[in-house]
């Protein structure tokens, strides 16, 4: 146990956690990234699926179904302070049916004029949309805290039934990514992940070659 010990690298072994840990939260969207990216105006005629990548100007949004909140706690009084809105979800036309759209707090206004434009677009027969809200973004499954959420605007605002719910399956969740970061963090990971592995190969060879070298008998003197 103690020469097992002595073979193995801290320096190797944390890189190794280190890279492991960085490609296990990007690797899946550094893959994404480098896909083709289909257009709004496609997912609007064609829909979506998981792993899509999607990029561009949003032609239609409809409504909000629900928001992220973040906030401060005092943990002795549970007073709350600095509460504020950092999500937005909003319904996107996608095919014959709706995903989620995910729109941070920076686009807020974008969005807010697009839903607006839309429904004039729809309802008035305004002019067609031209606020610019744009996205880089992946589809993914809806988080499972929005997915009831999503399903109970689309019954009270679009005439789905439970049965049709039923049919739509799990809903998809169009998610805005920082893909250049995503992809630095990748290359980070794989790095550490090949310097630890190969540190913690090179320590065990040296410390195997010196135990075996002290584990040889010592020779004595030849006699004539």
């Amino acid at each position: 146990m103690g020469n097992l010990a002595q073979k193995i690298s801290r320096a190797g072994l944390i890189m190794l956690v280190i890279g492991g840990v960085l490609l296990g939260v990007s690797l899946r969207d550094t893959i994404t990234s480098f896909q083709e990216p289909k257009t709004f105006e496609e997912v609007l005629e064609n829909g979506a699926a998981p792993g899509d990548h999607v990029a561009g100007r949003v032609p239609y949004l409809l409504d909000i179904f629900a928001d992220m909140q973040t906030w401060t706690e005092n943990t002795k009084t549970h007073a709350v302070s600095g509460k504020k809105t950092t999500f937005r979800y909003y319904v996107l036309p996608a095919g014959e049916g709706y995903v989620g759209l995910a729109v941070s707090a920076k686009n807020f206004d974008a969005a807010s004029k697009l839903v607006d434009q839309t429904y004039s677009y729809l309802l008035e027969g305004g002019a067609a949309p031209t606020a610019e809200l744009t996205a880089d973004a992946r589809v993914a499954a809806m988080d499972k805290n929005l997915v009831e959420l999503f399903r109970q605007d689309l019954r009270e605002y679009y005439g789905y039934t439970d049965q049709d719910l039923e049919a739509l399956g799990t809903p998809l969740m169009v998610e805005p990514r920082a893909f250049d970061t995503v992809r630095a963090f990748c290359g980070v990971g794989a790095a550490l992940l090949l310097a630890g592995a190969l540190t913690l190969a090179l320590r065990w060879r040296k410390v195997s070659r010196r135990i075996r070298a002290e584990a040889q008998p010592a020779r004595g003197p030849e006699l004539d």
